[in-house]
């Protein structure tokens, strides 16, 4: 009977060492793996593009559209200039790096008048297009695109400067329209995670 309990005991307490030890390695044992090499800089510029502008199109498909002139106060943009002027900054800086008038024609700056982009669905295809056609120019670019030099102002940058720019730029505008967000005590996409 003794012999019985004491498999009975043993035998689960096998299989968990069993199966323990052909799991993936521990977390110690990952902290002393090599990291995996450095992506293309235009690959990770990509990334940082394509993060910060997917949480804008998300922004632009999920807030109501009956909220879209809302502003928190008189002199800010409402919700939907906030989108247009992020998105055309982004054809500014993507216009810039090409060299060509990429995009649809939105007028003079990057401030497009709601009058351009009268419904919620008009709205959506332009930040949408806008992170396409940037992305599509990091891409066909690459690194040595990066490394290129052209005016901005009264200076010369290199290209990796204007993204990081457009970039940081989109960040801001994701940062006030969340603002937008918690006023009308609703949850950004990206908070419901």
């Amino acid at each position: 009977m003794r012999l019985l309990m004491k498999r009975s005991v043993l035998a689960p307490l096998a299989l968990t060492l069993l199966v323990a030890g052909t799991t993936p390695r521990s977390p110690a044992q990952a902290q002393n793996q090599s990291p995996s090499p450095a992506r293309s800089r235009a690959e990770e510029t990509l990334e940082r593009w394509n993060d910060i502008g997917n949480k804008l199109v998300a922004m632009a498909q999920d807030f109501p559209e009956d909220k879209y002139d809302f502003k928190v106060q008189k002199d800010q943009r409402t919700f939907a200039l906030n989108l247009l002027h992020a998105a055309a900054f982004e054809y500014v800086v993507a216009r810039s790096v090409s060299g060509s008038n990429l995009g649809p024609d939105f007028g003079e700056g990057d401030n497009p008048s709601r009058d351009q982009f009268k419904t919620k669905a008009d709205v959506v295809k332009f930040v949408q297009q806008a992170v396409a056609d940037g992305a599509a120019v990091i891409q066909q670019q690459g690194d040595a695109g990066l490394d290129k030099t052209s005016p901005w102002g009264k200076r010369l940058v290199h290209n990796s400067y204007k993204w990081m720019f457009a970039i940081e730029h989109s960040g801001e505008h994701y940062g006030q329209l969340v603002v937008y967000y918690r006023a009308n005590n609703l949850v950004p996409p990206d908070s419901r995670r």
